[in-house]
């Protein structure tokens, strides 16, 4: 049992988050003009793996600043390591409302087979389906309570429209992206261009493509996510049966993408995890695509760079991510462990998604 003192809400205490959440959503109003779209905030954590103790302690966090926080999201790899691990969301009831993405080791039925086979995330989407976005209680799935809109059937992408902000989330199921999927999204994505909406996508997985890096402690220094190609060059769907299974996004997606803003749709990030490190930067032959990957949120094994101190602000790791409409601005906020092992600051950034320009950092 924490202490007092350790508490999330105690380390990271209301007079220090709630006025950079009052700050990053405050509009921006002009005379005779009429009154601009309030902001959005989502909080951002992903590889959670099994660690219940810090899906508490968000959960906390979220029952204390709920009321500047529309959504929280995980990113994906809920599970300790296996696809039949136990679900985190079935083990903290106050969870249940956090959206959540499907992971690599959510699929992942290898159990240690990983050399033996080409294709080791091999949970079907059906399977995916009953441990991610339904859970032990069949009669009450935790999708039923998100207020999302799916596909017909036992599929794990949906999207999510906040009206007042006139923005779409759409989530992506990347470990069983295909041609089906891919039309869907192109039909969501011309959906929320016609309806004049702000698009934020989200997925587990970085771009095919790679990241050219932004310049600030959310990029780490040492590591690079170089391009990747299927065995031809192409950029094959993820389920390709001849291809061998990438841990990258297919690149179609991002194609998608470049044609709603071709047509005039405006985009403002990618939200992924995957790498347990924070990376930021824009998809290389995208057109302004920001991708923003979280660190690791869970601490139930050594994959991680930083230290993370169980019972001090160095145990969490979570993003509170800002969408500001009136001035095409993310903001985006670290709670919790927020410099690297360089001891480079990665407390906040803001950047304009109209220009593709990185305005702060610190």
């Amino acid at each position: 049992m924490l202490s007092a003192q350790s508490t999330i809400t105690a380390l990271h205490p209301s007079s220090e988050v709630v006025p950079w959440l009052e700050g990053s959503r405050a509009v921006y109003s002009q005379w005779g003009k009429p009154e601009p779209a309030p902001s959005l905030t989502l909080l951002q954590f992903s590889d959670l793996h099994g660690d219940t103790e810090n899906l508490e302690r968000i959960a906390d966090f979220l029952h204390s600043y709920g009321s500047h926080i529309e959504d929280a999201i995980h990113l994906g790899d809920a599970v300790n390591c296996y696809w039949d691990d136990p679900n985190p969301w079935d083990l903290v009831p106050r969870a249940r409302g956090i959206l959540n993405v499907v992971g690599n080791h959510d699929c992942w039925k290898g159990h240690l087979v990983w050399a033996q086979s080409r294709r080791p995330y091999d949970a079907t989407a059906d399977e995916a389906y009953s441990l991610i976005m339904e859970g032990q209680d069949k009669s009450l799935p935790f999708i039923s309570g998100w207020g999302v809109v799916r596909p017909a059937g036992r599929l794990c992408y949906y999207y999510k429209d906040y009206n007042p902000q006139g923005i779409r989330l759409i989530v992506l199921d990347c470990m069983h992206y295909d041609q089906a999927q891919d039309k869907w999204f192109s039909r969501v994505l011309a959906e929320a261009l016609k309806a004049g909406r702000t698009v934020i996508a989200a997925q587990h997985l970085p771009a095919q493509s790679g990241l050219e890096k932004l310049p600030l402690g959310f990029s780490d220094r040492d590591y690079e996510l170089e391009p990747v190609a299927s065995p031809d060059g192409s950029p094959a769907f993820l389920d390709t049966p001849e291809g061998p299974q990438m841990e990258r996004m297919s690149d179609a997606c991002f194609a998608a993408v470049d044609r709603f803003i071709d047509a005039g749709g405006t985009f403002a990030c990618w939200l992924s995890g995957h790498t347990h490190i924070d990376m930021t930067g824009h998809v290389p032959g995208h057109r302004r695509q920001l991708q923003i990957i979280v660190d690791k949120a869970g601490q139930k094994d050594s994959y991680m760079q930083e230290a993370r101190t169980r019972g001090t602000v160095l145990q969490d790791a979570f993003n509170l991510v800002t969408v500001n409409p009136s001035r095409g601005l993310i903001l985006v906020k670290r709670i919790g462990c927020n410099r690297d092992h360089y001891m480079r600051s990665k407390s906040l950034f803001t950047y304009s998604y109209l220009t593709g320009e990185l305005i702060a950092s610190e």
